[in-house]
């Protein structure tokens, strides 16, 4: 694992994934200073701002030959984020493309109306040599990733966020991809971020971050939010609230089926507003009332548009009268009591 001490100097030990590789300290490799001292830097500059991220974005993994059809099911429902990963095991990134255009075409949106991210798998098989560089594999991904997202009516293409799928293996490996995605900064790609990240992998590399203030902030991590072992990721929510980061949370309704089912909580919120179902009581409390951005991959148009429609029911609900704003903040502090953060 990542050391979480203070110092990039006291770096000496392996890191995550594979505790056979060894990550030099800080001082064998470049470093630019800067006159500041680390003491007097602030880990928690807030990125720029993130104003087109929806609260809710469209999951796209798993859907195989029916992912055009449901990435423009999902936008004509009303979906403004769409998600997706250049990694075909999972993900088709040129149908999810086929499908924001078609959209497009249509009238249905604009790309200037959308937030498309997409995510750079690392792949621990993969060892990046001089031959071979980790560069090359970063500028082959991504020229292929904004072919694939591009729209007739925004050219050059453009990425709202580039998410790195996973750390990579070493230090310096991120740190190199890190570099070379700054390359992209504004223009081609918006924003950087993390995805699958462990908050001490997350407290080591923003030292670095400290270290070098003309690399960007990381702007937005995106993590599985479930219960159990994962323990709804509390620290790494609470990294994201410290160093200005948005949260994005996966698994937010089907990894966690057995709690929003028998929540009491979760029940008088669907009573309460109106809701058509327990999932959007869940959704309700979790996106609105914790402010976790959510993954929806729902493949049902009446679930995309029940989805849909929470946020503005529950702002809505609120405003009715004084008793609802007092019952919505006891209902969120007994969830917040329930995930933490």
């Amino acid at each position: 694992m990542f050391s979480t001490k203070s110092s990039f100097s006291s770096l000496k030990t392996p890191t995550l994934l594979t505790p056979n590789r060894f990550v030099p300290p800080l001082h064998s490799f470049p470093i630019h200073r800067h006159p500041r001292t680390l003491a007097t830097m602030s880990t928690s500059e807030p990125p720029p701002s993130l104003p087109k991220m929806p609260s809710l974005i469209y999951g796209t993994a798993w859907k195989k030959d029916r992912t055009a059809d449901l990435v423009y099911e999902a936008i004509k429902a009303g979906f403004r984020g769409i998600d997706t990963a250049a990694m075909k095991r999972h993900y088709d990134e040129a149908l999810v493309g086929e499908g924001i255009r078609r959209a497009i075409s249509e009238g249905i949106v604009s790309r200037n109306d959308l937030w498309i991210q997409t995510k750079y798998t690392p792949s621990p098989s993969t060892h990046y040599t001089s031959t071979n560089p980790l560069t090359t594999s970063l500028t082959t991904s991504i020229a292929s990733s904004l072919s694939n997202l591009s729209t007739p009516d925004h050219q050059p293409p453009y990425l709202d966020a580039l998410i790195l799928h996973s750390p990579f293996e070493t230090l310096p490996e991120n740190i190199t991809a890190w570099t070379h995605l700054t390359s992209y900064l504004p223009n081609q790609i918006r924003h950087l971020g993390y995805s699958n990240v462990p908050p001490d992998f997350l407290d080591v590399f923003v030292e670095f971050l400290d270290l070098n203030p003309s690399l960007p902030r990381v702007s937005l991590i995106q993590n599985r939010f479930t219960a159990g072992m994962y323990n709804w990721d509390i620290e790494t929510r609470r990294w994201c609230k410290g160093n200005g980061a948005v949260y994005q949370g996966f698994w937010v309704l089907t990894g966690n089926v057995d709690v929003w089912r028998h929540a009491k909580v979760v029940r008088e919120v669907k009573e309460g507003l109106g809701l058509g179902s327990l999932e959007e009581a869940w959704l309700a409390v979790v996106m609105v009332g914790m402010g976790v951005r959510v993954l929806d991959g729902t493949t049902k148009g009446e679930h995309m548009r029940g989805d849909l429609g929470v946020g503005e029911r529950v702002r809505e609900w609120r405003g009715e009268r004084e008793e609802n704003e007092r019952k919505w903040e006891r209902w969120v502090g007994e969830v917040r009591g329930l995930i933490g953060g």
